[in-house]
């Protein structure tokens, strides 16, 4: 009973408020900075006070500050300087009575008519599977505040493209696969609204064929006369040379080549390799590489013994 009591006092007393001070407005809705330097907002649906005009004020990082009020949803602010940070704060205003403020602080973008083309895009390889992308613009008139870079990556073999957003003027890409024909590009875009893109400058890039990692043990079963084994290659997705053939190097024993053929650009399931007609209790010393377009990779050294014919075997 009590609570109840409580509640419609309260609700007495925000309608005696709402008589005494008027109709406090909430919040103005989707306030942003458009490409044509106006600043718009929105009402919200739920609005219920009727509002007559909204107090625009805009303060600088420079110590600049600007006070007004306008009755449309919107302000033309290309008296200001691009490029500046702006703090805005609209108030929305109903019967004298100033409801509650909504803030943004961005930039001034740059117009539409700005030259946001790239002057330059150059690549270069800064270690063994990392290229370093670097450009600038081609016009530095309003510079660059509201601007970020897209970088686009194609990988022709796959077919795939990769999107990487990015504000300053270079980028490092990290383990990129030899013998695949990358396409490259980058163009400026001006994050107002709408989005304004500029050109795209692009570059096809290819890093030299590398040769592969030392072929890994993956599994091992050992009988008497013969050795079983299956070897893991280096991830196709990190090394997409094309593989041509599997080594077993065992000396005055044996000497195997077997002929291998990726299935397809990101699978490289393990290699087989089969050592029949050993001797008995027997220990093998041998060598594994494999080779792909570039070369013949390391060698991975192996010592196995066979084990004991059973009792009554020959």
């Amino acid at each position: 009973m009590t609570a109840k009591v409580l509640l419609v006092a309260l609700l007495a007393f925000h309608c005696i408020v709402c008589q005494a001070y008027g109709c406090i407005a909430g919040q103005v809705q989707t306030l942003r900075i458009h490409a044509n330097a106006n600043l718009t907002w929105e009402v919200s649906l739920d609005e219920t006070c009727e509002i007559e005009e909204y107090q625009i004020d805009i303060e600088g990082d420079r110590e600049d500050e600007y006070h007004f009020k306008v009755r449309t949803p919107f302000v033309d602010l290309s008296f200001l300087d691009v490029c500046e940070e702006w703090r805005f704060t609209v108030t929305p205003i109903s019967g004298g009575v100033f409801g509650f403020e909504r803030v943004l602080t961005d930039f001034i973008p740059l117009p539409p008519t700005a030259d946001i083309s790239l002057k330059y895009f150059n690549i270069s390889q800064i270690a063994d599977r990392d290229v370093l992308l670097e450009w600038d613009l081609n016009n530095h008139t309003h510079g660059d505040c509201t601007l970020r870079y897209r970088v686009t990556l194609e990988d022709d073999t796959l077919g795939d493209t990769h999107d990487i957003y990015v504000t300053g003027k270079s980028v490092h890409l990290h383990n990129l696969s030899p013998c695949v024909n990358y396409r490259l590009g980058i163009r400026a875009v001006n994050r107002a609204h709408p989005t304004i893109e500029g050109p795209m400058r692009y570059h096809n890039y290819e890093i030299e064929p590398q040769i592969e990692t030392a072929p890994r043990l993956n599994s091992i079963v050992v009988n008497p006369t013969s050795i079983q084994t299956t070897w893991r290659l280096e991830n196709p997705g990190r090394n997409r040379c094309p593989i041509r053939f599997f080594y077993a190097d065992g000396g005055a024993n044996f000497n195997l080549t077997l002929a291998v053929v990726d299935s397809s650009p990101l699978e490289r399931p393990p290699v087989n390799l089969a050592l029949s007609d050993l001797l008995p209790n027997k220990m093998y010393f041998f060598k594994v590489s494999v080779e792909n377009s570039a070369g013949v990779s390391p060698a991975t050294p192996i010592a196995v013994q066979t084990t004991e014919l059973g009792p009554g075997k020959i």
